[in-house]
């Protein structure tokens, strides 16, 4: 793998350039692997010694070592000859494979998501308020163990105001914002990781060409790199451990990122609406598991990015 400072003159390059596509050979040169092709050549897929790369015909969907991360543009090119957007490698993939360095991590904004009389998805019993607590608590005693200090947003079943919640973490390593995802279809499953879209970027929801609101910075994006190396960390350890359906690192712009003065991320831990995944989340079981997820990859973002 390049080192880091060469690594990042060849990504400068590439961002400098308003549009461009980079193949996939290229990509696998760059990364001292090989590249070979699936499905009619519709699936491509980048090995080296440190790495897999997966790439799909017109999906913005990646993924890197088993993890799902999307990207701004669906991959181009015609079968056996795809291509990425010169962006998405640059500011999205790449810096993947080579973590920033990270300072010492001394303590943990932990957000429960909700609270009080913002009771969050209700489902049956389940309560999304009182899933989120029970799991911020169950991580907080982890990261303990660990002699990694925490500071939770709540403690108790207590409204605090979306824009106050940054503000509690003003003095920490990290934030962590916890919640259960809720939708309309009722096979939608699996749990998903978000960060802040960088500056020019949509959130993923909408996978459009950026418009006027995306070109505006917020405070958190002088975290972009940190931002996405928490995000990719916690999101492995999730689908590690719970082995539910990856929904990947996804981007956006929540009003409790936008104004984090650390690195942060936005984790739903999985679907109230879903029969089988509302059962597993209502077990202390499941939520521990849950709980340890994020602890490892807290732990891991931190050993990684101080090697």
């Amino acid at each position: 793998m390049p080192s880091r400072p060469f690594f990042f003159l060849f990504l400068a390059l590439f961002v400098g350039q308003q549009s461009f596509s980079i193949g996939l050979s290229e990509i696998a040169s760059r990364c001292g692997g090989t590249l070979t092709y699936e499905q009619d050549g519709r699936v491509g897929i980048v090995r080296s010694k440190d790495c897999s790369l997966v790439f799909r015909h017109n999906s913005a969907c990646h993924r890197l070592n088993g993890v799902s991360v999307y990207g701004q543009c669906p991959t181009g090119g015609g079968p056996g000859a795809l291509t990425v957007d010169g962006a998405d490698w640059a500011r999205v993939l790449a810096p993947l494979l080579t973590p920033p360095a990270v300072a010492p991590l001394r303590r943990v904004c932990i957000d429960a998501g909700h609270g009080g009389h913002d009771s969050g998805t209700v489902q049956g019993q389940l309560v999304e308020k009182n899933l989120t607590l029970d799991i911020a608590l169950r991580l907080q005693r982890l990261l303990r163990e660990r002699n990694i200090g925490s500071i939770l947003t709540r403690s108790g079943d207590s409204f605090v105001a979306l824009e106050r919640r940054p503000e509690i973490g003003s003095s920490c390593d990290l934030f962590i914002s916890i919640h259960c995802n809720a939708a309309d279809a009722p096979m939608a499953s699996g749990v998903e990781t978000y960060v802040l879209p960088q500056k020019g970027m949509a959130s993923t929801a909408r996978m459009d060409k950026p418009g006027a609101q995306d070109q505006h910075s917020c405070p958190n994006n002088r975290c972009d790199e940190h931002n996405l190396w928490l995000g990719y960390c916690l999101q492995r350890q999730l689908i590690g451990i719970t082995g539910v359906k990856d929904r990947g690192v996804r981007r956006g712009r929540f009003l409790v990122l936008k104004a984090a003065h650390c690195p942060a991320a936005l984790v739903e831990c999985g679907f109230l609406t879903n029969g089988e995944e509302g059962r597993r989340l209502g077990t202390e079981e499941y939520r521990e598991a849950i709980a340890r997820a994020l602890c490892q990859g807290i732990c891991h973002y931190d050993a990684v990015g101080r090697r």
